[in-house]
């Protein structure tokens, strides 16, 4: 098959004719990739706003920007017995186009603010749960006093991290598990008091090192006396706060020395993807727990069956949702929780056997909104699908322009950048943001000694050593950084953020060759990479 967006060839996976066949929904004409794009256009995870309620008109905090075409309110509001999104319910026009009708519902219908669940003095925060005394994260739950986190899960008391499981005391971490003060880390399990390190494992007391299992009073790989380590840590952090640039380098030039698995699967049975683990049959998969026999899935967890997920949890034979949890036979959804039999849904509670539906919370046998007995939903869905098919809509996942979102605001801007010329060209929205207010003041350079650094930096305006934007530290991240001798970020929260999504690989699956048994591998490493890349059976045997 030829992808109809990027014209690439691709092919079905195993399953998926027989899925799409048994749900009467019609092959996908695109390729993996475009599919999960279109589906990342759909999610907003760190784009925050001062925005007024629809209902009260209160200031809120807001994943939608002033000024936009939805009508908005608090989720307080939007589960309060006086609202109930019915009122808004109409027709079906066998006039119009589905998509263009259901457009129209989503404008109609207030939309809850942002998605956070059981959180506390967490205000700045999206698609949260149990979050405590944190600021600024995304996507996060179970966690206490995090600062700048993405996809943080079960962890205390951590800075500036992204996929880290179970940690405590650490910053600027990526994809690691079980670490306690531990800075500056990717692909880490086990450790603790360590710093710039890669690939380890039970290591503590460990400074730039990478590949290494059970290291103790390491730098560079190399073994240390315990008092020759601390004399040496010593002047490791004095250049740590003079300048952490160099340190990085030494890190990357570490990386090309040591050997990288292919791709980091745990646990799994007959699955392809990079960092799934406790699965079975999972096809194309990427940061994937306790699957089995699902296809496309992102960041998903707990899923069978599952044709296209993305930030799904808990959920059976669904094809293409997104942003969702504990779904049953539902497809092309987004927003949506505790949904079964239910079509075209967006934002929706605690719904069953609903079609084309906005905004409803413990409903049944409801269409655009409206409420039918069981008898006439039966015979009018059957209907509408037939208008679909003569339209050329059913079958298709809601289109680009049924997003609630500005391209550059969502997590597609993040993975497949476009212009604002290019973003409009192909149907998309774009939100053009406030010009910062200037500061004229005097720029305050942050010293490269830490004595010289106290509690008042809080109250300076700080410029962003790449983006030239200004920002401030909280007092909480000031605390961080003096308890652990971390030096002050020269960079804004945002530029770190980037700079954390620039160690992950993408999303996408490449053919090489092992570096040492020379058969073909998949692995999330671009092709003509100078690392050295081996398949699991020959990492396992150089590492072990």
């Amino acid at each position: 098959m030829q992808c109809n967006e990027c014209s690439a060839e691709f092919e079905y996976y195993l399953g998926e004719k027989e899925l799409y066949k048994k749900q009467g929904i019609p092959l996908p004409l695109n390729c993996s990739e475009c599919r999960q794009k279109r589906r990342m256009v759909f999610r907003n995870e760190r784009s925050l706003y001062y925005n007024k309620s629809f209902k009260s008109g209160k200031k809120i905090i807001t994943i939608y920007s002033e000024g936009g075409p939805f009508k908005i309110i608090d989720q307080d509001e939007w589960w309060d017995d006086s609202f109930e999104a019915e009122i808004y319910g109409r027709d079906f026009d066998f006039s119009r186009p589905f998509f263009e009708q259901f457009k129209d519902l989503q404008l109609k219908v207030p939309r809850w603010a942002r998605q956070h669940l059981n959180c506390e003095n967490a205000e700045f925060t999206n698609n949260c749960a149990n979050v405590k005394n944190s600021y600024l994260d995304f996507s996060c739950n179970d966690c206490d006093e995090i600062y700048y986190c993405m996809k943080v899960y079960g962890s205390n008391n951590c800075l500036d991290s992204m996929w880290l499981y179970d940690s405590q005391y650490c910053c600027e971490c990526v994809q690691s598990h079980n670490c306690y003060n531990v800075h500056y880390s990717q692909l880490s399990e086990d450790c603790r008091d360590s710093y710039f390190l890669f690939d380890c494992s039970s290591c503590h007391d460990c400074i730039l090192c990478a590949g290494i299992k059970n290291g103790q009073y390491m730098i560079l790989n190399q073994k240390y006396s315990k008092e020759n380590y601390e004399k040496q840590k010593d002047v490791f952090l004095k250049t740590l706060y003079a300048d952490k640039k160099q340190l990085v380098v030494l890190l990357d030039q570490l990386k090309q020395k040591v050997v990288h698995k292919n791709v980091h699967n745990l646990s799994v049975e007959n699955c392809t993807g990079d960092f799934v683990s406790n699965s079975k049959g999972v096809t194309n998969g990427f940061n994937i727990i306790n699957c089995e026999d699902c296809v496309d899935a992102y960041n998903s967890s707990k899923l069978k069956n599952c044709y296209g997920a993305y930030c799904s949890d808990v959920g059976e034979l669904c094809i293409d949702c997104d942003t969702n949890y504990d779904l049953y036979e539902c497809t092309f959804c987004t927003y949506v929780v505790s949904c079964k039999n239910s079509h075209y849904c967006d934002q929706c509670f605690y719904i069953k056997n609903c079609f084309g539906c906005v905004g409803l919370k413990h409903r049944e046998y409801m269409i655009f909104n409206k409420q039918y007995t069981k008898e006439e939903y039966d015979s009018l869905v059957p209907k509408i699908i037939e208008h679909m098919e003569k339209v050329g809509e059913w079958g298709l996942p809601f289109t680009a322009t049924l997003s609630s979102f500005a391209y550059n605001e969502t997590v597609a801007q993040d993975s497949y950048p476009l212009t604002k010329e290019q973003a409009l060209s192909r149907g998309y929205r774009w939100y053009e943001p406030k010009e910062e207010a200037k500061y004229f003041g005097t720029i305050y350079e942050i010293p490269n000694n830490s004595e010289e650094i106290d509690k008042t930096i809080c109250d300076k305006i700080l410029t962003c050593e790449v983006t030239n934007k200004n920002y401030k530290i909280i007092p909480q991240e000031f605390d961080f950084y003096k308890k652990f001798n971390i030096p002050v970020p020269r960079r804004c929260p945002e530029q770190r953020y980037r700079d954390l999504l620039a160690l992950q690989n993408p999303t996408k699956l490449n053919d090489v060759i092992c570096a040492d048994c020379q058969k073909f591998i998949k692995t999330t490493y671009p092709q003509g990479t100078s690392l050295k890349i081996l398949c699991e059976e020959c990492y396992l045997k150089q590492k072990y």
